[in-house]
């Protein structure tokens, strides 16, 4: 229950230091796979300590591209994606 390494990754609960569970890795599979896709995780060209403000605030990224990639690969990004309420 740390906060350590890159935001660009990092669930917004996480980075809001309120706690978190198995769903904060999920998060960062939605991200890794949206850097796959586009070679670059979401945010990439903002510093980092502005992204920590980013991703808690703003709705959750998705590829840069989306009809480029199958519905079911959008959809499970999205799923992976959800913030906590």
């Amino acid at each position: 229950h740390t906060v350590i390494g890159s935001p660009y990754w990092m669930a917004p609960e996480v980075i809001r230091e309120i706690g978190y569970d198995y769903k904060a890795d999920i998060w960062s599979l939605g991200i890794t796979l949206i850097e796959m896709a586009d070679q670059e995780p979401p945010h990439t060209a903002t510093h980092p300590m502005r992204v920590i403000f980013i991703i808690p605030s703003r709705p959750p990224p998705t590829v840069q591209n989306p009809g480029a990639f199958s519905e079911a690969m959008n959809a499970f990004i999205a799923r992976c994606l959800v913030k906590d309420q």
